[in-house]
């Protein structure tokens, strides 16, 4: 017991382990003296264990090693860690190594030896309590490894968060789809696959405007980014119009992490005297604070210049109008991509919607499903991947409920 605690209170760089449910435990049942005490402490190990998903000690504190966050952990994934530093962590990862490879058989042991002299009516409880697995050895390139891959905190562990009072939360579900999946606006999606790609390579990308027609795919494009392979160190923060004004803490916080980002702001639009204007006119260009080269912004809105106008603005009493409406233009050209999704027109919808009911296996002949198209269209009064989508969906749930 006191060769555990001495492993432990020794360690010099993963100072935060000690914090964490089952190191708490363990510590707390290797300074225990009286039976009860010894008893809770093991008992309150084996739930953190078990409470956290795990079998045994050695892979819960594996986990913790990779994946809360760490001053080293960062350190190492930006290639910025002293031979110094990489040591001290080293050192500590083969204490932890050894504290994770203690068998609840011996600390039952421990706890019998010390208990049963003082009353035999221990020594009953002490044999009937649960083991944990037995623990696996890790090393410090494992766990270096994992570093350099995926990095370390909430990002080495999600792919998707949004952004909410100054603080990230991960999405747990993530609805998006798969690139391949999707059909029609094939020059856009490639425009946005190419200019992320950029991203991925290190090198300053541009933030990009993504405008035209609801349902036309611009929402799923973005987000079918996270599907793309090649793209496994990216990561997608979502951030609600009301808290555009704290857009470059966001961005100031991002530039410290090795992945790269999309903060991502969807289907958004300004009244005239919107405050939340200057502020991404501000974060896209214009500020002192240069835009790390991790992070850009994907904007999607169904207005070009993302601003509300009506005919009394051109109209009214402004003595410089004309400035002011070129004040709202130039939100707009301070994204470097600038990409349009327009309504199709009738064949590439039709074509659309037969593509989509071959691959849902709809038992129609091609000139019923164009008829069915027709009549959709005309029901829904647009022709876009949506409309065409919910048609599709619509005919295979129908033909399947037939053939019950």
């Amino acid at each position: 017991m006191e060769l555990i605690r001495a492993k432990l209170m020794s360690l010099c760089v993963y100072k935060n382990i000690l914090e964490t449910e089952p190191v708490r435990s363990l510590l707390a049942l290797a300074g225990a003296k009286a039976p009860e005490d010894m008893l809770r402490g093991y008992g309150d190990l084996i739930h953190s264990v078990y409470s956290a998903g795990y079998v045994s000690l050695s892979e819960c504190l594996s986990w913790h090693l990779k994946f809360d966050k760490s001053f080293v952990g960062n350190a190492v994934a930006a290639g910025t860690a002293s031979q110094a530093l990489l040591d001290a962590a080293a050192l500590d990862i083969r204490r932890l190594s050894g504290v994770g490879q203690v068998t609840c058989a011996s600390l039952k042991r421990k706890i019998y030896d010390a208990c049963v002299p003082i009353s035999e009516r221990y020594g009953s409880i002490i044999q009937n309590l649960p083991e944990l697995a037995p623990g696996r050895e890790f090393t410090e390139e494992e766990i270096f490894e994992s570093y350099r891959r995926s990095g370390c905190g909430m990002f080495a562990l999600g792919r998707a968060f949004y952004w909410e009072k100054r603080q990230l939360y991960p999405v747990k579900e993530l609805d998006a789809m798969e690139a391949g999946s999707m059909i029609g606006y094939e020059a856009q999606r490639n425009a946005v696959l190419e200019n992320t790609r950029i991203l991925m390579r290190g090198r300053q990308a541009n933030n990009v405007l993504l405008y035209g027609d609801s349902g036309t795919g611009k929402s799923a494009t973005v987000k079918s980014m996270l599907t793309v392979p090649e793209f496994y160190n990216l990561r997608l923060i979502q951030i609600a119009k009301s808290s555009l004004a704290e857009l470059t803490v966001l961005t100031r916080e991002l530039g410290t992490h090795t992945q790269k980002f999309i903060i991502y702001i969807d289907d958004l639009s300004f009244d005239q005297e919107d405050k939340a204007f200057s502020a991404l006119k501000t974060a896209l260009e214009g500020g002192l604070e240069r835009r790390p080269d991790n992070v850009v912004i994907y904007v999607t809105s169904n207005r070009r210049h993302m601003v509300r106008e009506r005919f009394s603005d051109r109209q009214g009493d402004d003595v410089h109008a004309k400035e002011t409406l070129e004040e709202h233009s130039s939100l707009s050209d301070r994204f470097g991509l600038r990409i349009a999704y327009l309504a199709l027109d009738k064949r590439r919808y039709t074509d659309m919607v037969l593509e989509l009911c071959h691959r849902k296996n709809v038992p129609l002949s091609d000139y019923d499903i164009r008829v069915e198209a027709n009549h959709w269209e005309l029901r829904h009064g647009s022709r876009t991947p949506r409309v065409a989508m919910q048609l599709a969906e619509h005919l295979a749930g129908k033909t399947a409920a037939e053939e019950l």
